[in-house]
C-alpha cells in the first residue's frame, strides 16, 4: 500500500539574492552518459503553455517543467538546466504567469536538465522534494565534466508525498526504477494532470541503465499510472501535453516494442543487430529507436537493454 504523507508548512519565497553562481553561457544539455553529444533541440528559449487554468507547462532550456498557481503560492515541478542564466529565465517565466511566491519544488529525477537549479531554491529556503531513491542516486550519478552535481533534496519520501496550498493539491509518487533509479511523478488531482518527468516523452521513452533505469520498470509504471484519474500528461520532453487517449495508445506501443525486443533476443539476434532487426515502422512518428532516438544505440544503453531483456 502507498503511504500518504502531508507536507509541512510553506516556507519563504525565492529571493533574487539567494542564488548560486553557476556556469554562464549556453550549457550543453545534461547527458545520461559521458560520451553523449548535446541535444541542441532542448537548448531553446523557454516558452510557457497554459495546460489548464492555473497550470502551465514550460518548454525549452532542458526538460519540461510544470507550474501550478494556487491562491497563496506556486508549486513547481522540475528546475531546468544547470546555470544561473537558465535559472533567471525560469524565474522570469514563472513571474510572467504569477507574482505569488514559490512554496514547493518537486524534482522528478536526477538528470541535470530537470534538477539543475535546485541549489537556488534550497538556498532560498524553499523545500525541494524528491524520492528517497533520488536522494541516494544524486550523490553518484554521472554528469558532464564541468557541470555541478545537484544537491540532495530538502525532503525525501519513500512512497508518496502531498502538499496543499489554497485551491491546489500535488501528490508525488515514487516509482519503479524506469528512466533512472530515482523516478517520481507529480499528480494534480483537481486538474487531472500528471507531470511525468522522463517517464514519458513525445514518442518512444528512453532508459538510463547506467543510472539504474529499467525498461520493464517503465512498463510497470505505466500500468500503475492508469489507476490515477487523469486526462492530461506533461511529458519530460516534447512541446505539447499528452492526452489520456494518446497515453493509452503509447502504452500498447511500449508493450509491443518490449515483446518484439524480447522475441528477437530469444531468437538469438546479436546485440549489435538488435535495433536494426526489430520492427518499429508501424508504431508511428517518434518510435524509431534506430534513427530518431539515438539514446537507444549508445553502447551503455544497448548493453543495459540487452542484459535486462535477456533475463
Amino acid at each position: 500500500m502507498l503511504k500518504f504523507v502531508v507536507g509541512g508548512a510553506a516556507l519563504a519565497a525565492v529571493s533574487a539574492a539567494a542564488t548560486v553562481v553557476l556556469a554562464q553561457g549556453a550549457a550543453p544539455r545534461p547527458i545520461y552518459d559521458p560520451s553523449a553529444p548535446p541535444a541542441t533541440s532542448d537548448l531553446t528559449p523557454l516558452v510557457v503553455h497554459q495546460v489548464k487554468p492555473g497550470l502551465y507547462m514550460l518548454v525549452g532550456d532542458g526538460g519540461n517543467a510544470t507550474i501550478r498557481v494556487a491562491d497563496d503560492g506556486v508549486i513547481l515541478v522540475d528546475t531546468k538546466l544547470t546555470g544561473d542564466n537558465y535559472y533567471q529565465e525560469l524565474m522570469q517565466k514563472i513571474q510572467s504567469v504569477s507574482d505569488k511566491p514559490i512554496k514547493y519544488v518537486f524534482v522528478t529525477h536526477v538528470h541535470n536538465d530537470h534538477s539543475g537549479n535546485t541549489p537556488q531554491f534550497e538556498a532560498a529556503g524553499i523545500p525541494v522534494i524528491a524520492s528517497d531513491d533520488y536522494k541516494a542516486l544524486v550523490a553518484t550519478y554521472t554528469v558532464r565534466p564541468g557541470q555541478m552535481r545537484s544537491p540532495a533534496p530538502t525532503v525525501s519520501f519513500a512512497k508518496t508525498y502531498t502538499v496543499k496550498l489554497k485551491g491546489a493539491t500535488a501528490t508525488a509518487y515514487a516509482l519503479h526504477a524506469a528512466h533512472t533509479a530515482s523516478d517520481s511523478i507529480v499528480y494534480f488531482p483537481d486538474e487531472k494532470v500528471v507531470a511525468m518527468g522522463d517517464n514519458m516523452f513525445s514518442g518512444a521513452p528512453t532508459v538510463d541503465w547506467l543510472n539504474g533505469g529499467r525498461l520493464l520498470g517503465l512498463q510497470k509504471n505505466w500500468v500503475k499510472l492508469e489507476k490515477l484519474d487523469f486526462d492530461t500528461l506533461i511529458p519530460g520532453h516534447g512541446a505539447t501535453p499528452i492526452s489520456r487517449a494518446e497515453f493509452e495508445a503509447d502504452r500498447k506501443k511500449l508493450d509491443l516494442l518490449i515483446e518484439r525486443l524480447r522475441a528477437a533476443i530469444k531468437a538469438g539476434v546479436p546485440k549489435s543487430e538488435l535495433l536494426a532487426t526489430v520492427k518499429v515502422d508501424d508504431l508511428g512518428p517518434g518510435w524509431s529507436i534506430k534513427d530518431q532516438h539515438t539514446e537507444w544505440s549508445r553502447p551503455a544503453r544497448l548493453d543495459g537493454l540487452y542484459a535486462e531483456l535477456s533475463k
